[in-house]
């Protein structure tokens, strides 16, 4: 097992060992070359919002940050027995540690399924505690905003945004602004119809010593982008708006669900961010530690081309959609590849809303790429998949969705979630279709 010892306090950082990495929080760099650190600019970021956020938030956001230091720099393939599943410990101090002792082993159950890793939590008393907030400076402003919204420059969110302006909501937006990624927003961001706030962050986890080779997987990072939502909507509270108050995680329902293409995707190469179960989990996490957030996905049970055919704002839409990123792969080159399972799902998309795709591709000839062994890997699964689709029973395609993880006990949500992948397979199959690949 690997343990992360955490500390804001870069003096009572213990020395690393074999088993042992230091972890400064809130710290700008490691403070030692033994150590690291992680969330250098976050406290500042918070600061700016204004107002009071609740110290449990906080210390959520803390734990966030621990999480995503771990997932950083213990490697799989240097720890994990099996080439996957690693042993974590993390000790954390955080700001009251009582409140969250009945949460912890939910929150542990919850990384568990996003990561697949065994995880155990240890919190201790003396952790960071809710930041002053600023009075005066560059600050958001959150007085003429009622709810929040993940906003991280793909085409789910942007659709999520342009919709909650739509329905006369004003959402403040809430980025998790990795290099590249930040540019993007802002491009869509200022496309919007209407001007709102906006909170970004950058966890930024960072080391100096060659032995802390980051893992590229970081399955975990969504939680920080749910905690940034998290502290966000909680300072709500200091507002007095009506409780509790909206976190919108907009994601349709193929990708939500993710269910694994092929078996040998059900642990790298299939991840859980959105999934209703982690959601859920979170969810009770929040519940029991008191803090008044709701997430909610509304588009969970629709698929990626219902959304753009549905979006109630078609001229913004049609402004910014071309200029959103699918591809988690595109910052390498700065063009999205085309070719991975978001870009063929957003390719679909197209499609099925009868729109002409103007984005530009790096593979943009599918039967080219089908015919390349070094590029036809996601292609060639999802090929695959559609072809099982296509054959199988109603209860053969439950199983398959049932290998994603648990889903909604409540029958009616269980089976819109069902009926959401049955018909975003189909809108992937019927583009396939068209390029004579199924």
């Amino acid at each position: 097992m690997t343990c992360l010892v955490c500390h804001h306090d870069e003096i009572l950082l213990p020395r690393a060992s074999t088993d042992n990495i230091p972890v400064l929080m809130y710290g700008p760099k490691p403070p030692r070359y033994d150590a690291t650190s992680i969330g250098g600019q976050v406290y500042d970021e918070v600061k700016k919002l204004g107002v009071n956020v609740p110290q449990n938030a906080i210390d959520f956001l803390t734990i966030s940050m621990a999480v995503t230091a771990a997932d950083t720099f213990v490697v799989r393939e240097r720890t994990a027995q099996d080439g996957w599943a690693r042993d974590i410990k993390l000790v954390i101090p955080i700001g009251d540690p009582a409140r969250w002792r009945t949460a912890v082993p939910i929150l542990e159950q919850a990384l568990r399924f996003l990561s697949g890793d065994n995880w155990e939590i240890e919190l201790l008393g003396g952790g960071p505690t809710s930041p002053t907030p600023r009075t005066r400076g560059n600050l958001i402003n959150m007085h003429e905003h009622n709810c929040v919204c993940l906003f991280s420059g793909g085409l789910d969110s942007a659709i999520g945004a342009i919709d909650l302006l739509a329905n006369h909501e004003r959402p403040l937006l809430v980025s998790h602004s990795y290099r590249g990624d930040k540019s993007r927003q802002n491009e869509v961001w200022e496309h919007l119809p209407i001007s709102l706030s906006r909170f970004l962050a950058n966890a930024n986890p960072s080391c100096r010593a060659h032995r802390y080779a980051t893992d590229v997987s970081m399955r975990t990072r969504s939680i920080n982008f749910l905690a940034y939502g998290i502290v966000v909507a909680s300072a709500f509270d200091d507002l007095l708006v009506p409780q509790p108050v909206t976190l919108i995680v907009p994601e349709n329902g193929l990708i939500a669900l993710n269910a694994p293409l092929t078996p040998r995707r059900i642990g790298s190469l299939s991840t859980r961010t959105t999934h209703p179960h982690y959601l859920g989990l979170i969810q009770e996490v929040l519940d029991l530690v008191g803090l008044n957030v709701r997430i909610t996905n509304p588009y969970r049970h629709k698929t990626k081309g219902e959304m753009l055919r549905e979006c109630r704002d078609q001229t913004t839409l049609h402004a910014i959609m071309d200029r959103t990123v699918s591809c988690g792969k595109w910052k390498r080159t700065g063009v999205q590849c085309g070719r991975c399972v978001p870009c063929l799902v957003r390719r679909a998309s197209y499609y099925a809303a009868g729109l002409l795709d103007g984005t530009r591709y790096g593979s943009d000839d599918l039967v080219a790429v089908m015919a390349s062994e070094k590029h036809r890997d996601d292609l060639l699964a999802m090929v695959t998949a559609c072809r099982k689709a296509f054959r199988a029973t109603p209860e053969e395609m439950r199983n398959w969705v049932s290998m994603s993880g648990p889903l909604p006990i409540d029958p009616i949500e269980r089976e819109s979630h069902f009926s959401a992948f049955l018909r975003g397979m189909a809108e992937v199959h019927t583009y396939l279709d068209s390029w004579g690949l199924v």
